[in-house]
């Protein structure tokens, strides 16, 4: 059995059996920096799992607009909405950031072992609470907040993700992305930020100076 797949977040507690049946139903993916994993409107054929590397999960408006919708590092899983609704197309397309080995289930595998391991159920729908939750704070954050808010609570979050599972790099234009505005008004924001002491810049890094500072903007306060 591949040691990496100990990494992935959703098995983490599971008994054996569901180890070696996940091993037995699934096939390891390569992909190369850039490389399209899925189509968003394509028929959906797998779950997948990511032992390593990093994947990014994006929309396209008509007019050709990204929504960075999520970027998921080694342990994470995705595709499982689709993959639970018969004849459901993919939601989103995703794409490698980095090389990445992905273990990909097919879908009635997947149905089959949420009938089979109760366990493993209870595990999945935990993961769908869990993302739901993410999901309904990007909706309040892009439709309520300001960009100012949005780039505060960005930030900090970020921050916070380093600590507990390390670094995924975003570029200016990939926030932008991320929040719902553009580079230009991402650059002036986090220029004021810096002129306030709340960051600094520094090797392409951005450093939180002023953690509580940027809580009070994440807030609206001044």
């Amino acid at each position: 059995m591949p040691t990496d797949i100990k990494t992935i977040q959703l098995l983490r507690g599971q008994n054996q059996g569901v180890f070696t049946r996940i091993i037995e139903c699934s096939v390891v993916k390569h992909y190369q920096v850039n490389e399209a994993i899925s189509w968003q409107a394509d028929h959906c054929e797998f779950v997948y799992f990511i032992l390593k590397g990093e994947v990014e999960i994006y929309r396209l408006s008509p007019a050709g607009r990204e929504q960075i919708l999520d970027r998921l590092g080694q342990g994470s899983c995705f595709n499982l909405v689709p993959a639970l609704l018969e004849n459901a197309p993919n939601q989103a397309n995703t794409r490698a950031l980095t090389a990445c080995k992905l273990l990909a289930l097919g879908k009635s595998d997947f149905g089959r072992m949420l009938k089979e391991y109760p366990e493993f159920a209870l595990a999945v729908t935990r993961f769908f609470a869990e993302r739901l939750a993410r999901m309904t704070d990007l909706i309040e954050t892009l439709s309520l907040y300001s960009v100012r808010q949005r780039v505060a609570k960005f930030l900090i979050d970020q921050a916070d993700a380093i600590e507990k599972n390390g670094s995924i790099r975003w570029t200016q234009t990939d926030m932008a992305k991320r929040l719902g505005t553009v580079r230009d008004v991402l650059g002036r924001t986090l220029r004021k930020f810096a002129d306030e002491g709340l960051v600094r810049f520094e090797r392409e890094k951005i450093m939180l100076l002023d953690r509580k500072g940027l809580k009070k903007a994440a807030m609206g306060e001044e």
